[in-house]
């Protein structure tokens, strides 16, 4: 017998099933559409305001080609990706893994005229990550490129999802209503070829340690970011693809060549992610890594290369068909557009900072038969870091307010942002000497280039800065593995860390070393170094936890209490400080070379092609090396051992005795 209610329960059921039945139809219908589909990703990363060739910039020929040996070269660059883009242009996204700023003189203009961006978005980018070098001239600075850049029309998105604002502080303002705006954004969501395609950008842990000058932003946990960030894009945006920049890098875990850092745990860790761009590590990868799936890709530094990456929509999931890492070359032609905009920035460069200097981007400062380099396989004996180094000392003893005391120079690997190549020619314009130590702007001056100080130590103190220094790389990493001109030490690694130097001399190749006495509290030696660095020199005391104790003093043996204080002036006709930049220290060390050869250009000395070792280390149990100008460290070491010693012989001898009484 049918219910009463057989109509109304009919109807409902009725329509239970065709609303079932559409959702069926419309799934399969959505599937049809985005089966198959192909989305092309061009990708760069570091590109580091490297706008010519990488090599001397008088062989790099823009205009023609195949008639050099440079790669790079943001003209090419250019054609590289617009010829790729224009095969698919409805399919293809342009997209940058940070670290656009910051390595050339180019960088010295982008505060007022945005040069990077401007550029990259006359190429076609899509969309850029932020890096750590883009907050090198702090927030404000960052604030000032992106709207110089915005005043002459569109940039790329910017992304960046895991940084944080201060709510107490002003200094990230400018920062913070760009993102207010949407300049900067946590995500983006974009439809290309049918499909949905979502983004977001992280800045890694390492690279947010290094990004100095980023304070009062904080930054969130990239892996938690990345979750919260894909669960939203999937679940709530309903993106087919989620694509991650990130600005942290890849690297060998193992001498096997096995892949790990911090990109590869992000991969593993948010398997959701269908794509990661990766930055940071400056790494050319000639195939993905694939984690569960994932491709996890990277192109090297500088423009030397561009990536091409092509993923399908194949049941229900994005999976990688093909790769390319292409190395950008003279075979490549270079667009004239980008060309007269990288030519337009040179004259503002010379017009608007180098005018006072009296020199000139293309000018040629010195001549060179051989590399200068700085390798990860050969930081001991690079000669481009005792280059630096010298180039420092150079500065500090020109323009040290005492010219009595002798004078030490410090940098750090880290610092040291490109490498010295003879190329064709063996010409050096000031542009490429420029290259080598870029970085920092000024403290009291918008100048670029950290500004240099000096101050006084006695003979142990000057040991207590180099104990730091030698563990600093096996703490911090190798950016931190130093280089000194003015001096070089033995020590001894079998001793106790924070007391393995045992001799130290003063002096120079060229005039000779002389012995330091270690136990002199009355001499002063002057250390000279990039404000950064000698920052640093005041924290020892805290970073050896009490163990060292260093006090910058001034040449008449007062402590130095604020570190401006400490800075060098090259013009004392003029009021106030002006300071003396690392960069262009660099510059008068060259020009002081005589000309070899008589073609006007200072030649770099001979010396440099084999390099010096200046830090030598004598593994040696014997006692002389082992106290020789020792400390409380290691006679306290070694006392402890000693009693440490005497109690298992007192306690063996105890247990034997009690054995032979039973």
């Amino acid at each position: 017998m049918l219910s009463k209610n057989f109509p109304s329960s009919f109807f409902y059921k009725k329509t239970i099933l065709l609303t079932l039945l559409s959702f069926i139809l419309f799934f399969l219908k959505t599937n049809a559409q985005t089966q198959g589909k192909i989305i092309s990703i061009i990708h760069t990363n570091d590109l580091q305001s490297r706008l010519l060739g990488f090599a001397p910039n008088t062989d790099f020929t823009p205009l023609t080609t195949n008639d050099d040996e440079t790669v790079g070269g943001i003209a090419r660059v250019a054609n590289v990706i617009r010829s790729r883009r224009a095969l698919a242009p409805h399919r293809t996204l342009v997209l940058d893994g940070g670290d656009w700023m910051m390595g050339t003189l180019f960088q010295t203009i982008s505060t007022f005229e945005g040069a990077e961006l401007r550029l990259m978005q006359a190429i076609g980018y899509d969309a850029a990550v932020i890096g750590n070098h883009e907050f090198d001239f702090n927030c404000d600075g960052l604030a000032d490129i992106i709207e110089s850049a915005m005043k002459h029309g569109e940039i790329p998105q910017l992304l960046l999802s895991n940084g944080n604002f201060s709510s107490t502080s002003t200094e990230d303002d400018r920062l913070e209503k760009l993102y207010e705006k949407g300049v900067i954004r946590n995500h983006i969501v974009m439809e290309k070829n049918g499909l949905t395609i979502g983004m977001f950008g992280l800045l890694g842990k390492e690279a947010a340690s290094v990004a100095n000058y980023s304070k009062p932003m904080t930054f969130d946990d990239p892996i938690e970011s990345a979750k919260e960030m894909t669960a939203f894009l999937k679940n709530e945006k309903k993106a087919d693809m989620v694509i991650c920049l990130t600005h942290s890098g890849v690297w060998h875990v193992d001498d096997e060549g096995t892949w790990g850092g911090a990109d590869v745990d992000l991969a593993r860790a948010v398997p959701d992610i269908d794509v990661v761009i990766s930055g940071h590590s400056h790494t050319p990868l000639p195939k993905p890594i694939m984690v569960d799936g994932t491709p996890v890709v990277q192109a090297g530094s500088e423009g030397q290369f561009v990536g091409f990456l092509e993923m399908q929509y194949k049941d229900g999931e994005m999976q990688m068909v093909d790769y390319q890492l292409v190395e950008v070359d003279d075979s490549f032609a270079t667009d004239a557009d980008i060309n007269a905009m990288v030519d337009s920035f040179q004259l503002s460069i010379n017009e608007k900072v180098l005018e006072k200097y009296n020199i000139g981007f293309t000018d040629v400062l010195a001549e060179t038969g051989f590399d200068l380099t700085i390798t990860e396989k050969d930081l001991l004996t690079s000669n481009l870091g005792s280059f630096a180094a010298d180039a420092v000392r150079f500065g500090v003893q020109k323009y040290a307010p005492s010219k009595e005391l002798p004078i030490v120079g410090l940098t750090t690997a880290g610092l040291i942002r490109d490498n010295m190549l003879a190329g064709e020619k063996g010409l050096q314009q000031a542009s490429d000497l420029f290259r080598l130590m870029p970085l920092g702007k000024g403290v009291l001056d918008d100048d670029p280039g950290y500004p240099l100080a000096v101050g006084y130590i006695t003979p142990a103190e000057l040991k207590s800065v180099l104990e730091i220094m030698l563990i600093a790389p096996s703490i911090k990493g190798n950016s931190h593995y130093p280089y000194f001109s003015g001096m070089k030490f033995k020590y001894n690694p079998n001793r106790v860390p924070l007391d393995q130097v045992y001799e130290v001399e003063i002096g120079d190749a060229q005039n000779g070393y002389q012995i330091l006495d270690l136990s002199d509290e009355k001499q002063l030696i002057g250390i000279g170094a990039n404000l950064y660095v000698f920052e640093s020199v005041s924290l020892i005391n805290e970073l050896s936890k009490g163990v060292l104790n260093v006090v910058p003093k001034f040449a008449d043996g007062t402590p130095i209490v604020n570190h401006q204080d400490a800075m060098l002036d090259f013009s004392k006709a003029q009021k106030g400080i002006q300071e003396v930049k690392e960069w262009s220290s660099l510059f008068e060390l060259t020009q002081s070379y005589p000309d070899k050869n008589g073609n006007g250009v200072p030649d770099l000395p001979e010396f440099y092609k084999k390099g010096e070792l200046r830090q030598i280390a004598t593994a040696s149990w014997n006692p002389k090396y082992m106290y020789q100008n020792a400390t409380k460290v290691m006679y306290g070491t070694s006392c402890l051992i000693f009693l440490i010693l005497a109690f298992l012989i007192w306690l063996v001898r105890r247990i034997f005795k009690k054995k032979k009484m039973a």
